[in-house]
């Protein structure tokens, strides 16, 4: 279907960092899997052909409206900038178990590395969908799994990690209840039993996924905002959530793709 969507980019949203199965073709085409389907998805300014899916639409968060949500995060001159280089972003609602994965994966890694590990571990034990196309796997199918099945990924001590959250999620050990609806603080507690979750990869599972607007995760990009463009010094988990939360308060989240991709994008 061809539809007029403001407030959103491709290229902002699928090359922010928050998602790793989004490509882009020499067309200008991007293709994605998510909820193991294959989308195509094309931009020409505010107009957008793209399959007329009510899962791809949520997905997608088309019923989100931007606008508002940048009007109340703007409260300063250096969010008004980290908007404009980003003004197209959207967070993705992206699957539980795929974006623990992936960001267990993410950790001390770049993006194109982060996007072949993810791959091959879906070619390996993901559904075929066609062509050379596969859906991320479901804990329950990788139930028993060892570091040493997962030595090809090449992923180092990330792999005990991804074992630990197979185990811990295929047999309801984590509470999603408790994450979605928790004091933010238990939440984290609560993700944080899958070994190797620390305080950022966290967040970005509680915001990507769970969509706890209120985290703000922090990994060396946003402390250099925070010390170059906030003047924060000794900077502290505890200093850095009273900041997002006294700033931006239940948007922080947002407040945070958009300085994090402007800060490493346009610097």
């Amino acid at each position: 279907m061809n539809i007029k969507i403001k407030d959103f980019s491709l290229t902002d949203t699928f090359e922010c960092g928050q998602c790793f199965r989004w490509n882009k073709k020499e067309n200008g085409i991007y293709t994605g899997i998510a909820g193991g389907e294959i989308f195509e998805i094309t931009q020409k300014g505010d107009f957008f052909t793209l399959p007329d899916s009510e899962f791809l639409k949520n997905y997608l968060d088309l019923n989100t409206d931007y606008s508002q949500i940048k009007e109340k995060i703007t409260v300063d001159s250096v969010m008004e900038k980290a908007i404009s280089c980003g003004q197209g972003i959207r967070l993705l609602n992206q699957e539980f178990f795929e974006t623990v994965i992936s960001f267990i994966i993410s950790q001390n890694n770049n993006i194109p590395r982060i996007k072949g590990i993810v791959e091959s571990f879906c070619r390996t034990f993901g559904r075929k969908i066609e062509g050379d196309f596969y859906a991320f796997p479901d804990a329950e199918s990788l139930k028993g799994i060892t570091p040493k099945d997962l030595e090809f990924l090449r992923a180092g001590y990330r792999t005990s990690y991804i074992c630990d959250a197979v185990e811990q999620i295929s047999e309801n050990k984590i509470d999603y209840s408790i994450l979605k609806n928790a004091p933010i603080e238990e939440a984290r507690r609560e993700i944080s039993k899958i070994k190797g979750v620390g305080p950022k990869v966290a967040d970005c599972i509680l915001l990507f996924s769970v969509k706890r607007g209120e985290v703000f995760p922090t990994d060396v990009w946003m402390k250099r905002v925070l010390t170059e463009l906030y003047g924060f010094n000794n900077l502290t988990p505890d200093k850095i959530n009273a900041f997002a939360k006294e700033k931006f308060g239940e948007y922080a989240g947002y407040a945070q793709q958009y300085l994090f991709y402007s800060m490493r994008n346009f610097k």
